[in-house]
């Protein structure tokens, strides 16, 4: 029987159309009858945003109240309905907005880039676990809702990710031409299980350094190293970087 984590990647991969080029695409944003927002609009919809992750991050997705959304934005509770039809489509919305800002995998086409090689995954899976961080009640209840099976969800999560599975592909890609990674795996199984793992590691980070006495920079380490290994990075790259950072910590 396929496990829940095999499922995620399946499904991670077919949402993924090959040869795609996904841009985020700036929307026109809309009143519940089909208005366009004029600039003020924009900013209270997009404060409606913000008041609803606080409360997400004090009280959890079912703890939210229309009243204490009015509270935080200033105005009165039926005005909310000429921005979202409902509580649960402005959780959609908040989770979507929040997907945009996924980091960017800065990866260079060939590792000729000394600096690039020295640093290798690194500094991608720090900014990915401070993302996680800085938006962690939202996301892990966007993740739980995936879980639970809300389609709704996991659409807008797969959607989230869709830019940087391309961006891994194409350097697994790259790494199979120059013979550093090997070429009978197919890109995009490679790609969607670091992707799975990341998501996973990002929610369950506190989890990993808490219990078990280990730093954060220790968690970064181990999947950088995962990341260097599957994308190719030179191994004279990481040996240089994990050497220092030791001598660093004594």
């Amino acid at each position: 029987m396929p496990n829940k984590q095999s499922e995620e990647g399946a499904r991670v991969q077919r949402a993924t159309p090959r040869g795609s080029s996904r841009a985020v695409k700036k929307r026109m944003r809309t009143s519940t009858d089909g208005q366009p927002l004029g600039d003020r609009g924009q900013r209270t919809r997009q404060r409606i945003l913000e008041v609803i992750a606080g409360l997400i991050e004090q009280h959890g997705p079912r703890g939210l109240k229309l009243a204490d959304v009015a509270e935080g934005v200033g105005f009165s509770p039926p005005a909310f309905y000429q921005y979202f039809r409902d509580m649960d489509e402005a959780i959609l919305a908040l989770c979507e907005e929040i997907g945009h800002h996924i980091p960017g995998f800065p990866f260079p086409d060939a590792w000729g880039d000394r600096d690039a090689t020295k640093m290798g995954s690194r500094p991608f899976v720090e900014s990915f676990l401070e993302y996680w961080d800085a938006h962690r009640a939202v996301l892990w209840s966007r993740n739980v809702a995936v879980y639970e099976g809300d389609p709704r969800y996991r659409e807008i999560r797969d959607e989230a990710y869709l830019p940087l599975m391309e961006a891994l592909m194409a350097r697994i890609e790259a790494a199979q031409r120059e013979e550093l990674v090997d070429p009978s795996i197919a890109p995009r199984s490679l790609a969607a299980i670091l992707i799975v793992m990341l998501d996973r590691i990002g929610m369950l980070s506190t989890q990993l350094t808490e219990p078990w006495g280990d730093h954060a920079d220790d968690v970064v380490d181990a999947v950088a190293y995962i990341f260097d290994r599957v994308l190719g990075v030179p191994r004279s790259g990481r040996t240089r970087r994990v050497a220092r950072t030791r001598r660093t910590r004594r």
